[in-house]
């Protein structure tokens, strides 16, 4: 299958110490080229575990992550990380943070200057090249972080709740933002999220999650055209969908951590 293939993938943290930590555990998820899907499950459900799996970043235990076909052994410009907090070095100016990929690739600075501009102009960040982070807002931040992502023209986006400490609003416009920017890229993105909202405003499908270890629940495809009115009847049903499936994981997360 071309695109992203996660097959029977396990993950434990620790395995030969005398805690190990079964995060993820005979997962199998396959991504479409160009499919926007949504990871939600309750805290320490392994969602971020395998994300780093997918970016190169960790080895699985067992299973395999093959993308166009090829085994992910390591990180690859192909498949971009965006953390919740956007990680951009403060000592350098926006512009380039966003150029810092393109400049190890050895692009000129002309080229250089071009590609950024117009990214910067993408994401809205066009007169804010010059500035540092800490002159920008948080949403701004994450604007330039999804920049510089993209900056490396990459395949498949993987974005661990990369809104999750902005205010609602501006939570709001980002997600907007980043569905302009997911279907001008034609990229696959990979998204997690604890916030039911934000998976049926986002979603081609969501990918339910089950306690740790994680474990699909199950597969909610949302068909309704971008922008959705999450006040609508079918909106409703599917949150209530979710609500449902969530609840029985949830305590049992929560029962999990109270033994800990």
């Amino acid at each position: 299958m071309l695109g992203l293939s996660i097959t029977n993938v396990s993950k434990v943290w620790n395995p030969k110490g005398p805690n190990p930590v079964p995060a993820v555990t005979n997962l199998t998820l396959d991504v479409a080229l160009g499919e926007f899907v949504v990871l939600l499950g309750p805290s320490g459900c392994g969602k971020s575990s395998l994300l780093y799996i997918v970016a190169g970043l960790e080895d699985a235990t067992s299973g395999k992550v093959t993308f166009d076909g090829l085994p992910v052994t390591q990180p690859s410009p192909e498949r971009s990380l965006i953390f919740q907090e956007a990680s951009l070095f403060p000592w350098l100016s926006v512009r380039e943070n966003v150029g810092f990929g393109l400049s190890i690739r050895g692009k000129t600075p002309l080229e250089r200057k071009e590609k950024v501009d117009a990214l910067l102009r993408m994401v809205g960040l066009g007169g804010a090249g010059d500035r540092r982070p800490d002159e920008l807002s948080g949403g701004m931040r994450q604007r330039a972080a999804l920049a510089r992502a993209l900056a490396m023209d990459p395949k498949v986006l993987l974005m661990d709740e990369p809104f999750a400490a902005l205010d609602i609003q501006t939570r709001a416009r980002m997600q907007d933002h980043l569905l302009q920017i997911w279907q001008a890229s034609g990229a696959s993105v990979l998204l997690v999220t604890h916030s039911i909202d934000e998976a049926l405003a986002l979603a081609d499908r969501i990918v339910v999650f089950t306690a740790r270890p994680g474990q699909i629940k199950a597969e909610i495809t949302v068909d309704a055209p971008r922008p959705r009115d999450l006040r609508s009847p079918e909106m409703i049903d599917l949150a209530r969908r979710c609500e449902a499936l969530l609840a029985e994981e949830v305590t049992k997360a929560f029962k999990e951590q109270e033994l800990l």
